[in-house]
């Protein structure tokens, strides 16, 4: 939200890359899945391998990533001594932006309710921008983890006294690897695939809309603790 933009809080770290007609990271996340309704209600797109009851599973660790991420996300915003007043907290305001856009409208919720995460979902859902978990597609790159952008906009920002053009994404979606590849065996959810997530959601916080040979350069590495603490 532009609100949230402010001098000094937002840097020019952003860096372009040539135009290729689909880089090798841009995982296919259509073909080949089959999406699978998990007991929170909702969903995901699981890659159409294994048995009924494998895919099932997948699903439903990406409802309980989903889970864990929101919980985060919440405890984030009821303390925010830990980020308020620091550089950080552009990416802080866009991740609630980007993963529970409905925020605004929930800050009591989010402040108190002990239902808060089903008040999320629901809340995303009338709302038409709940956020995408899905399984990664199965490469042979070595990519574990998306977070792959979407409709990247330019926005003028004032940085320092200075006016830029600042890129930024209205939408994403984060793709995980649940399975092992070469056997099928889901992973374990702790602490593999849920510090795979927590990985994910930090490029949201970034707002890496680019790809970098080395996206985890500063400031990455700050966002990123502080989702681990």
């Amino acid at each position: 939200m532009v609100k949230h933009f402010g001098k000094n809080i937002v840097e020019p770290f952003l860096q372009s890359s040539p135009k290729e007609e689909k880089p090798f990271w841009d995982v296919e996340e259509n073909v080949g899945f089959v999406d699978i309704l998990a007991s929170d209600g909702l969903y995901y797109k699981v890659w159409n391998s294994g048995t009924p009851e494998i895919k099932q599973e997948v699903a439903e660790i990406l409802a309980k990533v989903r889970r864990d991420l929101n919980s985060l996300l919440i405890y984030i915003y009821r303390n925010p001594q830990l980020w308020h007043n620091k550089p950080i907290a552009f990416g802080i305001f866009h991740t609630f932006d980007i993963h529970i856009p409905c925020w605004v409208d929930l800050i009591d919720t989010l402040l108190c309710s002990k239902n808060a995460l089903n008040i999320i979902n629901d809340s995303c859902v009338k709302m038409d921008k709940l956020f995408e978990y899905q399984e990664m597609t199965p490469n042979k790159d070595g990519i574990l983890g998306l977070n792959k952008p979407k409709i990247i906009g330019t926005k003028k920002v004032d940085v320092n006294g200075k006016t830029i053009d600042y890129e930024i994404a209205e939408k994403r979606k984060i793709m995980l690897t649940i399975r092992n590849q070469r056997t099928g065996q889901i992973k374990e959810y702790y602490p593999t695939i849920i510090d795979l997530a927590i990985h994910e959601i930090t490029h949201t916080t970034c707002n890496d809309v680019r790809w970098k040979e080395d996206n985890h350069m500063p400031p990455y590495q700050s966002y990123h603790t502080l989702m681990r603490q």
